[in-house]
C-alpha cells in the first residue's frame, strides 16, 4: 500500500487547460499505489474540458484520489461538472 503527492502545477501546470495532460498523469501512475493526493497549491485557473476528464479518470482510478489546497473556482468548477452529469 503505498501513497504519492502529485503537485499539479508542478507536474502539468498553474493554468490547468488540457484535458490530455491530466490523462496522462493518470495514466503514468504506477500501478502499486493506493492513494494518490492531489495537491491543487498555486493551481490559477482550471478549464471544464479539464474539469470533466479529471473527474472521469478519477472515476475509473484503482486508487483512493484526495484533493487538497483546491481553490474556491476550481471547486466550484468541478460542482458544475458533476451538477451537469449527475455526480459522474
Amino acid at each position: 500500500m503505498s501513497e504519492i503527492e502529485i503537485i499539479l502545477p508542478e507536474q502539468i501546470d498553474s493554468d490547468l487547460g488540457s484535458r490530455n495532460k491530466i490523462e496522462d498523469l493518470y495514466q503514468n501512475i504506477p500501478e502499486d499505489v493506493s492513494k494518490v493526493v492531489m495537491n491543487f497549491k498555486g493551481v490559477e485557473f482550471m478549464g471544464r474540458s479539464f474539469a470533466q476528464e479529471y473527474l472521469n479518470q478519477k472515476n475509473k482510478a484503482t486508487f483512493e484520489v484526495l484533493e487538497i489546497n483546491m481553490p474556491d473556482d476550481v471547486q466550484m468548477m468541478f460542482n458544475i461538472i458533476l451538477k451537469l452529469n449527475g455526480h459522474l
